[in-house]
């Protein structure tokens, strides 16, 4: 009888068990979400991190909100001060640009092909702008045009609009919701519409040449950025990586971290990150931080790190 007894006892113990098991590894998995045109980079680095690192457990968070607890939040702007909170900090690694874009089949290219396009005019196409001396509407673009953005809160519309110094309320013209990705779609479909996007969706990674039915919009460059309008990928991160144009935005990408829950497993990846993931960002599209504010994001982790010990 007491045989009986003993074996429901060893497998609850079992169950048990692993249950405690289960719910260790699920804890020790470092769980990522945030800006979606960023993805494919963050993947690139988890796997090429994981080859080096085969224990570690790294992934992109659901695309279906299921309430799981986030370690790093991807942002691709400068937050505000009420973004973060006092026990919140951000890292960091990457930098992204925003071209001009527009269908193929748009007349705008033909005149912008003669004259390109002043910081100027952007502004007039892309901003309701106001001259609050006289509270009048400053004069409108020349250009028929349709702008396409994404909403006011997503980190695109937001860096566009700080680039030039506005709000990302002030942009013009339709919002489209879900993924960047979609502004290309929308622009394709409309022969007058133009938009701002990132590299990674404007060029095929692969060929590193301009996606078919879009072209970019030729603005006001200096004969030394000209090629960053070649239709060339690389030639465009080149440019754009010692040059700043004041009608292309650059924005960083970090990643943003609570204090209070920051894990050595957190510190380890973005070390490697800053240390060895930095050559993969051109394949996806993306830009290298500078050497000064790579030093600079390297040595506030390294004070991260002291603080948890």
């Amino acid at each position: 009888m007491k045989t009986n007894y003993i074996y429901p006892i060893i497998l609850a113990l079992f169950v048990s068990t692993v249950g405690i098991a289960a719910e260790k590894e699920a804890k020790e998995s470092i769980v990522i979400s945030g800006t979606k045109f960023t993805y494919p980079l963050i993947e690139k680095w988890i796997s090429e991190y994981a080859k080096v690192n085969p224990s570690s457990k790294i992934k992109l968070a659901a695309k279906v909100n299921t309430g799981e607890a986030v370690d790093l939040k991807i942002i691709a702007h400068q937050p505000s001060k009420t973004e973060l909170t006092d026990n919140q900090s951000i890292i960091y690694t990457g930098r992204y640009a925003l071209l001009p874009v527009t269908s193929t089949k748009n007349p705008l290219l033909n005149t912008a092909q003669k004259r390109a396009l002043s910081k100027n005019e952007i502004e007039k196409l892309f901003f309701d702008l106001v001259d609050y001396d006289n509270d009048q509407p400053v004069q409108k673009s020349k250009y028929q045009a349709t702008i396409y953005s994404r909403d006011n809160q997503a980190c695109a519309s937001t860096a566009l609009a700080t680039y030039f110094g506005h709000l990302s309320s002030e942009i013009k013209g339709k919002k489209v919701l879900g993924d960047d990705i979609y502004l290309l779609s929308a622009i394709k479909k409309d022969s007058v519409g133009i938009a701002y996007s990132n590299l990674g969706h404007i060029f095929d990674v692969n060929s590193r040449s301009i996606k078919e039915g879009i072209a970019l919009l030729p603005v006001d460059l200096k004969k030394s950025t000209k090629p960053v309008l070649s239709g060339n990928l690389d030639d465009a991160i080149s440019v754009l990586e010692t040059n700043k144009i004041e009608t292309i935005p650059v924005e960083k990408i970090g990643f943003v971290f609570s204090q209070e829950n920051r894990s050595k497993e957190v510190t380890d990846f973005l070390k490697w990150v800053l240390a060895d993931g930095q050559k993969f960002n051109h394949e996806k599209g993306f830009l290298n931080l500078n050497k000064e504010s790579l030093t600079e994001q390297e040595n506030l982790l390294t004070e991260k790190l002291l603080s948890l010990k």
